[in-house]
This record gives C-alpha cells, sequence and structure tokens, in this order.
C-alpha cells in the first residue's frame, strides 16, 4: 500500500501550477473511475486571455484548491486572477524543496498538484488587494532610499578626491549648511565669501577649520560631476516626498491603526505606514505572537543537540520588515521612560553585541506590534515591577564586591520605612 492510499485526501480535486515568466503549467488531479485519479495537464500564456483561459477551465472542472511556488514576482497575476475563485495555496520555495518527492522540470505541476491534493503545502501570508498596492509603494520607497545612498556616496568620493575633507568636520553633510556649502562647490564660488552665510547654528564656531578643509580647489570636471550629482539628488528627494505622499493616501483608510502603531516607541508614522503595508490590519494571519516573530525574521534561532540549547542565527524572515523595526529599535531604545531602554542595556552585556541587543528589542516591539494591533488598543507602557529577592541580592553582591575591589568595608544595614 502506498504512502498515498494511507493519507487522508483534503482536496478532491486540487491543481498544481508550475509558473514562468511566458507560460504557466497546470496539472489537474480529480477522482476517476474505481477509486483512480485522473490527471489532466495543460499549458497557458501568463497573458490576460491566457489566465483567463486558465480560470475557466478549473471553474468547469470542479477544482477546490491550487497550489503554486512562489517564484519571484510571476505569481502574482496568476493570483490575482484566481483569487476568490478558489482556495490559493501560495508555497514559499524553501518549504517546496524541504517536501519529500523528486521535483523535475518535467513534472513541477503534477508534483505541486499531489502536495496540494494531500494538504502537505503550507501556504505562505499574502496581503489583502487593499495592502498590495501599499507594498509595492513602501518597497519602492526602499529603493529610492537606496539609490539616494548611493548618490550620496558619489557625492562623498567627489570631494575626497579633490582633497576635500567636509565629512570630517560636518556630522551632516547634506543638512542645510552642508547643501549650501555642496551647492556653492558645484557653481565655482568663492567658498571664503559665502562661507559664513552657509553655516547655522553650532557649525557657525567651526568656521575656521571648517574653511581650512576647503581650501583644496575643485576642477572643472569635479564641479560638473558635483552639479549633476546634486541634480540627481534633488530629484530622488522629491520621488521620496511623492511616494511617502501616495502611500500615505492609500492607507488613508486605516488612518487609525496608524495612530495606534505611532503611539508605541520608536515607531514614527512613515515607520507605521511601511509597517502596515507588510502585514496588514488583521493579525489572525500568525496563530499567535511567536508565529508572527519567526516570519518577521526576529526571533531568535532554535538549535537544541543532545538536549542542550546551541546558539542559532536569527531565522530569515520578511527582510523589509525586518529592516524596519530594527530602525524602530534605535530610538525605542533612547526614550528615557520606555521600559525597553533597560532591556537594551541588559541584552547588550548578555550577548555581547549591540547589533544583536538591537535585534532582540525588535523581537519584543514585533511582540508588542502583534498584541495591540490584533487587540486594537494603543499602546500603554507597562508598570514596572518590584524586584524579587533574588534580584535584590545579586545587586547587593556585585555591589558590594565593587566597593571592596576599591579598597572599601562594607557593611549593610536595611533602611528604616519612613513614619
Amino acid at each position: 500500500m502506498s504512502q498515498e492510499d494511507l493519507e487522508e485526501i483534503q482536496y478532491a480535486c486540487a491543481c498544481g501550477l508550475d509558473v514562468h515568466f511566458a507560460s504557466v503549467s497546470a496539472c489537474l488531479i480529480k477522482p476517476g473511475s474505481a477509486k483512480r485519479k485522473k490527471v489532466e495537464e495543460r499549458s497557458f500564456p501568463t497573458n490576460l486571455s491566457g489566465l483567463k483561459q486558465l480560470n475557466a477551465w478549473l471553474t468547469e472542472s470542479g477544482c477546490e484548491a491550487v497550489g503554486m511556488e512562489a517564484t519571484g514576482v510571476y505569481w502574482m497575476p496568476v493570483y490575482a486572477i484566481l483569487e476568490g475563485s478558489f482556495k490559493l495555496l501560495v508555497a514559499n520555495p524553501q518549504h517546496i524543496k524541504a517536501l519529500q518527492g523528486q521535483k523535475t522540470d518535467r513534472k513541477d505541476a503534477r508534483w505541486i498538484a499531489n502536495h496540494t491534493r494531500f494538504g502537505r503545502i503550507k501556504p505562505s501570508f499574502v496581503p489583502p488587494p487593499e495592502f498590495r498596492d501599499a507594498r509595492k509603494l513602501a518597497r519602492f520607497r526602499r529603493q529610492i532610499i537606496n539609490a539616494r545612498t548611493g548618490i550620496r556616496n558619489e557625492v562623498q568620493r567627489t570631494l575626497a578626491e579633490s582633497g576635500i575633507t567636509l565629512a570630517a568636520l560636518v556630522s551632516d553633510v547634506f543638512g542645510a549648511s552642508g547643501m549650501d556649502i555642496l551647492e556653492a562647490l558645484a557653481q565655482g564660488k568663492s567658498i571664503h565669501e559665502v562661507l559664513p552665510t552657509c553655516l547655522r547654528r553650532q557649525l557657525k564656531q567651526k568656521l575656521a577649520p571648517i574653511a581650512a578643509a576647503l581650501e583644496a580647489p575643485l576642477g572643472q570636471t569635479s564641479r560638473f560631476i558635483l552639479a549633476k550629482q546634486l541634480e540627481r539628488l534633488e530629484r530622488v528627494e522629491q520621488d521620496l516626498a511623492d511616494t511617502e505622499a501616495e502611500l500615505f493616501e492609500i492607507l488613508k483608510p486605516h488612518a487609525a491603526k496608524l495612530r495606534l502603531l505611532e503611539t508605541i516607541p520608536g515607531i514614527a508614522r512613515i515607520s507605521a505606514a511601511i509597517i502596515l503595508a507588510e502585514i496588514g490590519v488583521d493579525m489572525t494571519a500568525w496563530p499567535t505572537e511567536k508565529h508572527f516573530s519567526v516570519w518577521a525574521g526576529v526571533a531568535p534561532g532554535c538549535r537544541e543537540t543532545g538536549g542542550k540549547a546551541k546558539n542559532a542565527p536569527v531565522r530569515k524572515g520578511n527582510p523589509y520588515l525586518c529592516s524596519i523595526l530594527m530602525e524602530c529599535a534605535g530610538p525605542a531604545v533612547l526614550s528615557k521612560t520606555c521600559h525597553l531602554r533597560p532591556r537594551y542595556y541588559r541584552f547588550c552585556s548578555q550577548l555581547g553585541s549591540k547589533k544583536k541587543a538591537r535585534m532582540a528589542i525588535a523581537h519584543k516591539l514585533a511582540v508588542i506590534l502583534y498584541r495591540n494591533l490584533g487587540a486594537g488598543r494603543t499602546y500603554q507602557e507597562p508598570t514596572p515591577r518590584p524586584p524579587s529577592e533574588r534580584t535584590k541580592r545579586k545587586i547587593m553582591q556585585k555591589r558590594v564586591a565593587d566597593l571592596e575591589r576599591l579598597g572599601f568595608k562594607v557593611s549593610l544595614e536595611p533602611k528604616e520605612a519612613p513614619l
């Protein structure tokens, strides 16, 4: 008796799709005569008419579930056409590779159909249609920021090639004062004449060293390149502003959820919009906060051998959500009233790495995010709990040991309670 005979069929009629750039191969498995399965295989182009033919064929055949692999972005138009008509299972490629069986190009569709029929495919999270455009904009915004970073690095390289060390004295070369200086350099103005009007606030006290850093001449070619780089930077900044405005416009119906996320420490308005674009508002897609943390890519790894837990890297998840949670962890630990601040420093001492400590705080933010967004309540700072007797004893022992190492003799007496 085969393994399939022992397993329970979850979908009597199921289809597997092998999606490519120009075509999609479909294999439909449905009940046949004498308890045998009937297999039909077809191929369709991935244009609109071809995908409509695929939808019509599956509908006429009584298909219940359709499984496919998340291959790049090719699966997205297929998903959009079939959505609402069938149970759609989009599998992570890593999960597909881990399934039993030989997977070849010729048998991809039939192989996926078999796994779909017996419910072996674990579906990945696909956001609702209303959030897909927001997700596109959020990820496009990240591309713009990467482009802006590249241009800024090119500007720094152009200055360094001419021996101008402005970044050594100005913390933000692309701030208000720095941009005025760069514009003056690109236009070939006398830097000693315009520099006093370019500097603002505390930078006015650095007039002499900044003037010395700008003494190196900037040649005609370098000025031309710098001017073009500044023009590109201006266009990118405008693209970034337009993209963020469009993102907020799409998420306007969910303004209440955005305000809710902004109450969480470290999450600003744009960060809340990016998070909402990635996960939507329905947190029931993840059974528990642990599932959500793993999907977000901030959960600690788990590797156990011989009953002993070993160090393991953080499990891979959504890189976009992971990066924004890591960014939010920075300002969250700067707030003196936030309970995450002492945890961050405790993690730093325990883990021996600020990066690992920030990842741990990002994990805490993911848990807070899941709980508050799922319950629809704003964030409230937890009431600090009094330390336990064991914690008090450890603190006293450490402080006493520190003082004794400095040559003091220490005796402790309990403080009298106030009358």
